[in-house]
């Protein structure tokens, strides 16, 4: 048996308090393609169960239907709801359907006889022209947009002050709405409860349906021992909630005075609810002074390096983009687009480490000369010295961003040799770092040859088709045509054997690449491990020499990993610390 639900918005009119009347269906066609005429529902078989469900779940009925009847090109039905009380689920749909929340109606049939809306597309939607009723719902969601609740019948909410002003005070802050409500209604008589018990525990009600739960709003106390009592956690919840709640103003005026009274009994004044907030005020106070501070230089030179490393990467990104872009020779816009977003990223790192630094040094006795050289209180004159007697820029900067992390700090001969260290490791980095470049611009004259190869061998076919089509067309000078397509099938040889030499360089160079590329790396990471043993005091420092220094365009080895994180991270910081330059 093949069930089709078919979904439809409801509109209501005015019955009994118990029921509302229903187009379950109708003639028009549906959003899901099909039509289902109402002259073919077959009602025999419902009516002997007039079930009424929601959500099509047969464990959830909701009522009957009293009356159902096909009127033209809709069938009406009249939905009788179960009696209060008798299924909480019941009362909720109700509650829903006839304030008109709940609009939707979802009928349960059996296709016997139908046939395609458009024979063209038999797949498409259906015309049932012959079809069982089997049940319908309540739902949330429409499909027929005609299938409507016609009628509801709705009593106005009458709205009244419940809660007793006799009740005990339970000299507790500790409250949970949800849970007092449930310990009230079972205190009253659990699914069959009293409402004029109910109403004791709650601010306000609803008086016109005093047996629907959702008529009780507002709950002010807990069952405690067998008895209702107030505690001063929901005097506080329910004067906070009162100025929102969806009740009449003179309602509200009356709620308002049994809290009032509540509070006066429960000793709540003004000044205890002041006192209250300045006790919050204080205690967050306190948490704020005992939360740590973070130190100014691990905080902005620390984001400074993370953008020097971005930038970095931006860098490596751009000169991929670029390699990819002249083998495919597709003329892509990336590169430009990554080199106009590295000229913004390198004025904001500009930027950004002059403020940072600007920062760091502001209240701090540290000048600095306007020329290359810097005076730094209380800093040796060794380490003046030392900063003074570096070769190039590069090491002169590198030498003072170290004087000024150490400002006021011993430069001892151990320390100075690990710096000298430091500083060759990064010379020999930057050598790497030229071969890099050196690799690839080798790579970019091989990607040269091989398209002058590939242009060449391009033309040499063209000419090699053109000479056996016109060897086609001509038959009496076939041969001189055939002749003349060989020559140019010879002359396609030497540029393919050219551009397989020049595929060959280009895997070379591309090995050669990554060799600088890993030994750029080691220096890069030696000089780290010198300055960490400078600044932390450490007795470890990279010794040796490099031995890709020796051999930079063809470096050998096994390339090292990139290092542990915390190298990296006090790498960024030195690096920060060059901005000085």
């Amino acid at each position: 048996m093949t069930i089709i639900r078919k979904l439809m918005p409801a509109q209501v009119s005015a019955l009994g308090d118990d029921e509302v009347e229903v187009i379950i269906s109708t003639g028009q066609r549906a959003r899901d393609g099909h039509i289902f005429e109402p002259q073919g529902c077959d009602l025999a078989n419902y009516l002997r169960n007039p079930i009424v469900l929601w959500q099509h779940d047969p464990e959830q009925p909701v009522g009957n239907a009293a009356e159902i009847a096909v009127d033209g090109d809709k069938i009406r039905a009249r939905v009788k709801f179960a009696p209060v009380g008798i299924s909480p689920r019941a009362d909720e749909i109700r509650g829903l359907v006839k304030a008109g929340v709940v609009r939707g109606v979802s009928v349960g049939m059996e296709p016997i006889d139908a046939e395609p809306i458009d024979a063209a597309k038999p797949r498409g939607g259906l015309r049932v022209s012959a079809w069982e009723l089997l049940e319908f719902s309540f739902c949330s969601v429409p499909v027929d947009t005609e299938a409507l609740v016609t009628a509801r019948s709705e009593k106005k909410p009458e709205w009244k002050v419940g809660a007793s002003r006799d009740l005990a005070i339970d000299d507790s802050d500790a409250w949970d709405g949800p849970a007092a409500a449930k310990s009230i209604f079972e205190h009253a008589g659990g699914d069959e409860f009293d409402p004029a018990k109910a109403r004791q525990g709650f601010l306000v009600y609803n008086a016109a349906e005093p047996k629907l739960r959702g008529s009780y709003k507002l709950p002010i106390a807990h069952v405690v021992d067998g008895e209702l009592k107030v505690p001063k956690g929901a005097i506080r919840a329910a004067a906070s909630r009162l100025p929102q709640a969806d009740i009449p103003d003179d309602v509200k005026k009356r709620a308002q005075s049994v809290l009032d009274h509540y509070k006066e009994k429960a000793g709540i004044g003004e000044e205890d609810e002041k006192d209250s907030e300045r006790a919050l005020k204080a205690k967050l106070t306190r948490a704020l002074a005992l939360a740590p501070r973070i130190p100014v230089l691990r905080r902005g030179l620390y984001e400074v390096a993370g953008l020097a490393h971005l930038l970095q990467h931006m860098g490596y990104c751009h000169d991929a983009s670029e390699f990819e872009a002249a083998i495919e020779g597709d003329n892509s816009p990336v590169p430009g687009m990554i080199g106009e977003a590295l000229v913004a990223v390198g004025k904001a790192l500009v930027a950004m480490t002059q403020e940072e630094v600007s920062e760091l040094l502001e209240g701090k006795d540290l000048e600095i000369e306007e020329e290359d050289d810097i005076e730094l209180v209380e800093v040796t004159v060794e380490e003046r010295a030392f900063i003074a007697a570096a070769k190039t820029p590069r090491v002169r900067a590198w030498r003072r961003g170290i004087a000024l992390a150490r400002a006021g700090r011993t430069l001892s001969a151990a320390n100075e040799k690990r710096l000298e260290q430091a500083a060759d490791h990064h010379e020999r980095a930057m050598k790497h770092h030229g071969a890099i470049g050196e690799q690839h611009q080798a790579l970019k004259r091989n990607m040269d040859a091989i398209t002058a190869a590939q242009e060449k061998v391009r033309s040499a076919h063209e000419k090699l088709g053109d000479a056996l089509e016109a060897a086609q067309k001509n038959p009496a000078e076939a041969q001189d045509h055939v002749e003349r397509a060989l020559r140019h099938h010879k002359a396609m040889a030497p540029q393919l054997d050219a551009g397989d030499e020049a595929q060959g360089d280009m895997a070379d160079h591309h090995a050669d690449l990554g060799d600088a590329h890993a030994a750029m790396g080691r220096a890069m990471k030696r000089a780290a491990r010198c300055m960490r043993a400078v600044l932390d005091g450490s007795s470890t420092a990279a010794s040796g020499e490099d031995g890709d220094s020796r051999e930079i365009q063809k470096s050998g080895g096994d390339a090292e990993d990139g290092g542990s994180r915390s190298l990296r991270s006090a790498l960024r910081c030195r690096v920060a610390a060059l901005a000085l330059n």
